[in-house]
């Protein structure tokens, strides 16, 4: 019972605040209004002495609308009133004509602020604006695990490509080493050849009388390893078969160029 009894007091307290706060923005409303209507006054005003009477009368009413809107908590509204309570009261310490109108002026300014802030907050729902406040943060963190979720897929998909490029990075490598091996296997077997050949070629020449002493080859058909690392097994068998189709025209030279022939 007691505890009904706390929470109807709570209800009233509750209710009687908000209707406080209520009328308290539309007494700020009232009295903003006077105070522009005061302002209005004073602009139309041809001599110092009215202008500073009307600024005096829209001074105090503004500074009722400050007083109002720090309890209904307007706070554009409670803002804009206190700037216009500071140009009034520079305006009321002017002593010439243009000076002070220059400061009303610029207080007529910030009163029409008041009334559009008043009329903001009189139409804004707090409960409203938390919802739609709540409803913006669960969108942004919607978005937010929506962009986490893409970041972890590409993150996926990077590390897939990045395997997938390791294996074929180690394919070519394996390939490579096969691949050298066999052209080793050419190499020797080849320069053997060519060596035998050249041998074959130079001793039959000579049996023959040919006095022609040039190489077979331009350049030797012997290489370093290493070379063979930048070229395929099939470019490896192209040099040989080349250097060996080299002595095969040398030899033929050699033999159409003996004496004994002339």
């Amino acid at each position: 019972m007691k505890s009904k009894i706390t929470l109807l007091i709570v209800s009233l307290f509750t209710l009687s605040t908000t209707y406080a706060n209520d009328v308290a923005c539309e007494f700020a409303y009232q009295d903003a209004g006077y105070g522009l209507q005061h302002i209005e006054t004073a602009m139309e005003a041809n001599n110092i002495d009215h202008l500073r009477q009307y600024a005096q009368r829209s001074k105090i009413a503004v500074e009722k609308v400050l007083a109002s809107t720090e309890r209904c908590g307007c706070i554009d509204a409670n803002y804009a009133s206190y700037d216009a309570i500071e140009n009034l009261s520079k305006a009321l310490k002017k002593t010439e004509f243009d000076q002070i109108r220059f400061f009303v002026n610029r207080a007529k300014i910030n009163t029409k602020k008041i009334l559009v802030s008043l009329d903001v907050c009189s139409t804004n729902d707090p409960a409203d604006d938390l919802k739609a406040q709540e409803g913006n943060l669960l969108a942004k963190e919607q978005q937010l695990l929506l962009q986490q979720q893409e970041l972890l897929a590409q993150q996926q998909q990077l590390q897939e490509q990045i395997a997938a490029q390791k294996k074929m990075q180690e394919d070519i490598k394996l390939e490579k080493e096969a691949m050298l091996v066999e052209q080793k296997k050419v190499q020797l077997e080849a320069e053997t050849s060519l060596l035998e050949l050249e041998v074959l070629i130079n001793k039959f020449t000579n049996s023959m009388g040919c006095k022609d002493t040039k190489s077979l080859t331009e350049s030797s058909f012997q290489r370093n390893n290493s070379v063979l690392q930048g070229e395929s097994l099939e470019g490896t068998k192209i040099f040989y078969a080349e250097k060996a189709k080299e002595m095969a025209n040398a030899f033929f030279n050699r033999l159409s160029g003996c004496e004994w022939r002339k």
